[in-house]
């Protein structure tokens, strides 16, 4: 034990920068998958809780039998069975039900109206008095303070019910925590009061619909828990399952039940931000893996070859190699072993030890071990020559062949992920699986390119030193020769420094490429900072909405559907700034309305300036006839998809067409979203970025990509000085040569730094340019997947 530990003290050093690697390494991974694994899921949560509320929850909507309580533990059971068939904890989903029914009625003192009756036993949790109480009795109800007032009712009054004379009281009057609230299922009476001519909604006592007459309609609320993301699969599946449960609960359609609600678009984009998000953070942990191994390599083989003559040594005392292999392993195993577990304790104390994180420590352990027990009986058996073996190092033509087989095999893989990515567009299958090779494509087109650096630099070495024969001196040309016919162990210095800056690439750009692709996705879904959308005509105008604090423009836009030959593609009209255009639309050949058309419509139909071509307008009895004036690349809430734009005015030529959105400017979105949702009389969707963003989620890439890249420069320079000295300690007999030649020690050293110096910088300048490449070209597109 005395000796083994003295052995170790000699090599105090390389065995302590084991241990660090190894710290770096499971510190490194461990605690970028244990805050990815935090942060995705609170965006997720956040994408859940942020969308609009049409798309937070799932309803089964029924005519309530005769028997309403066992109609209720039916659906109930129905959604229990299909979680369970799903896969899906229980704890996983809320299970609400709400009972409806719009009677017509006559006020005191007022004119006939309707009024919508809500049983919501949740109510007093989901609104605040403003005046009164909430109902106790049957004859009482609640009505929200805009539909008191709409109504000109207070607390007190009577409303009779047309059908059959029952007399209700308004005992109180409030105002919805949350109007956004899925519990209210989009319901713009809550804010406004009223709903497409019907005041409400009214909330009575539990059980009191059923005295009155009229068939109530039942709706049971399905919504996830928003803080529960680890069964998104399960959850979708159930998804999918639930829209089949009118044809099992209800074969006949005798209670008309139907399935309604969003959640599957919402819990869509969650799992493409997930998916996108995860395959960005692949490439950090990646080159964190592969610099690791390298550097391990590099410094247990040059631990290995320092220690030949204490190796010979003991080799002459009748050990065997393999004893002289296990002690090797045996020691570097206890270094890193310390190391790890030094990282696995920081871990613990500050994010968390995740399942990668045990498995990276198991790994390096394994690697360490292996490594050490190889490179050891290999330079004991080595030992045994009598005379040492001649081996030449600068068999460049062989090395070459051998980088030859890893950076194909790099390339092959790089090349495909990119293909599926580029041909799918997507980094989810359509059922919503993640699909991990496309996610991936970042990462292994970084090492790809990488791998690439050092099978290129011995050819341009050559290429150069020949270029510089005729150069006197012998300066620029041996850098150079040592560089082409030493790639053994220079190809190693230039894949760690080139995965490191190509990983610090990637990192500094990712934020502004996720900010651009934020604003392109947000562009192509909601055109301004607030998107209204009406079924039926806007319930507020551009010219009233200006005037709003925080508003600094306002636009309305008539989007509609339309046919051109066999596709599909979507028309938009509005002010010529509203859609990006600039200036606007004109056609001096009057052939047809002047219309502008995205690129993707323009191949499409093989158009260009001046094409003339016939589409049809949904709700309008005759095709029109328009003129392409102008090609753009996006649109405004259409993107990149066929999409078409045109001036307002010149829609009346072809039938009565009336805004259905409103497109707002707004310093204050959500603000505004608000009083919008105050103005809505009739059903409409009000859109921010927090309704539609994915950054919630891809907003965690940049300050991940920032900490791998962190540790990847630090790994990169130690496994570059690490090949470095390597390298030069293989050329020992080179000073003598030299010297012989000429040149004193300090022009060797001179030479020996340029030399050293050159490698550095075409490895650094490679990796930046492979990850500027790869953040340009390749981010945008699993980016914009992500939305």
């Amino acid at each position: 034990m005395t000796f083994a530990v003295r052995r170790a003290a000699v090599h105090a050093g390389r065995l302590a920068l084991l241990a660090l690697v190894a710290a770096l390494v499971v510190g490194g991974i461990g605690a970028i998958d244990a805050l990815a694994e935090r942060m995705l899921d609170d965006g997720a949560s956040h994408i859940l809780a942020d969308a609009e509320p049409d798309a937070r929850t799932l309803r089964v909507v029924a005519a309530q039998s005769a028997d309403a309580g066992q109609q209720d533990a039916q659906v109930r059971q129905a959604l229990a069975d299909v979680a369970d068939r799903a896969g899906l904890d229980e704890p996983a989903i809320v299970v609400s039900r709400l009972v409806s029914l719009t009677v017509d009625g006559v006020p005191s003192g007022g004119d006939d109206a309707a009024l919508r009756l809500v049983d919501e036993p949740r109510a007093p949790d989901l609104a605040t008095l403003s005046a009164g109480a909430w109902p106790r009795t049957p004859q009482e109800f609640a009505l929200p303070t805009a539909a008191a007032q709409r109504g000109q009712l207070q607390v007190g009054d009577e409303v009779t019910l047309t059908r059959d004379g029952t007399t209700l009281t308004l005992v109180g009057t409030w105002e919805a925590n949350d109007p956004a609230d899925p519990a209210w299922h989009g319901d713009p009476s809550v804010s406004s009061g009223e709903n497409d001519g019907v005041m409400g909604p009214a909330v009575i006592a539990d059980g009191a619909l059923a005295q009155l007459p009229g068939t109530p309609t039942a709706t049971w609320e399905i919504a996830p828990r928003t803080d529960d993301t680890a069964n998104r699969a399960a959850l979708q599946r159930a998804i999918t399952a639930v829209t089949h449960l009118p044809d099992a609960i209800d074969p006949q359609r005798s209670s008309n039940m139907r399935i309604l609600g969003g959640l599957d678009r919402t819990v869509q984009r969650q799992a493409s931000a997930v998916a996108a998000t995860r395959g960005l953070l692949v490439a950090p942990l990646l080159i964190i893996a592969l610099l690791g191994a390298l550097v391990l390599g590099i410094v247990l083989a040059t631990l290995a070859s320092a220690r030949r003559t204490e190796l010979a040594l003991l080799r002459a005392r009748g050990a065997s190699a393999r004893r002289l292999g296990l002690d090797a392993a045996g020691e570097a195993a206890l270094v890193v072993a310390v190391g790890a577990a030094l990282a696995l304790a920081g871990l613990g104390l500050t994010v968390g030890v995740t399942a990668l994180a045990l498995v990276t420590a198991a790994a390096v352990l394994a690697l360490v071990v292996a490594g050490a027990a190889v490179f050891a009986a290999r330079a004991a058996v080595r030992s045994d020559a009598v005379r040492e073996e001649s081996v030449r190092n600068d068999a460049g033509s062989r090395t070459f062949s051998a980088l030859l087989l890893p950076a194909g095999v790099a390339a092959i893989l790089g090349a495909l992920s990119a293909w599926q990515l580029f041909a799918t567009g997507s980094v989810v299958t359509p059922d919503g699986a993640p699909e991990p090779l496309a996610a991936a494509a970042p990462a292994l087109l970084l090492v790809a390119g990488c791998a690439l650096a050092p099978v290129i630099a011995g050819p341009l070495a050559a290429l150069l030193e020949r270029l510089l024969r005729s150069t006197r001196g012998i300066a620029p040309l041996l850098p150079l020769r040592q560089v082409a016919r030493r790639m053994g162990v220079v190809a190693v210095a230039i894949l760690c420094l080139g995965l490191a800056t190509a990983s610090a690439a990637v990192a500094v750009a990712a934020p502004a490429v996720t900010g651009a692709a934020e604003q392109k996705s947000l562009d192509a879904l909601l055109g301004a900072d607030v998107r209204m959308i009406a079924a039926d005509g806007l319930d507020a105008t551009a010219e009233t909405v200006a005037t709003w604090p925080g508003v600094t423009a306002a636009d309305e836009i008539l989007r509609n559907s339309v046919t051109v030959g066999s596709d599909s593609a979507v028309l938009v009209a509005g002010p010529p700034g509203a859609l990006g255009l600039g200036a606007a639309l004109s056609t001096s050949s009057g052939q047809g309305l002047a219309v502008a058309i995205t690129r993707s419509l323009a191949d499409r139909l093989g158009a260009r300036d001046g094409t003339v071509f016939t589409a049809r307008v949904r709700s309008v009895a005759r095709p029109a006839t328009f003129e392409v004036v102008r090609i753009v690349e996006s649109l405004p809430s259409i993107g990149d998809r066929l999409g078409m734009a045109v001036d307002p005015a010149t829609l009346a030529e072809i039938g009565d067409l009336a805004p259905n959105e409103l497109w707002v400017r707004s310093s204050t979105p959500e603000q505004t979203a608000a009083d919008l949702r105050a103005q809505a009389t009739h059903p409409a969707r009000i859109l921010t970025a927090a309704q539609v963003s994915a950054a919630p989620v891809t907003g965690v890439a940049p300050a991940l990509l920032i900490i791998g890249a962190l540790v990847a420069v630090v790994l990169g320079v130690i496994g570059f000085v690490a090949a470095s000295s390597a390298a030069a300690s293989a050329r020992r007999e080179e000073p003598t040569v030299l010297r012989a030649l000429g040149l004193s020690p300090s022009q060797h050293r001179a030479l020996r730094a340029g030399e050293t110096a050159l490698v550095a910088v075409y490895a650094a300048v490679a990796g930046a340019v492979v990850g500027a490449v790869v953040a340009a070209v390749v981010l945008p597109v699993v980016l914009g997947a992500a939305s």
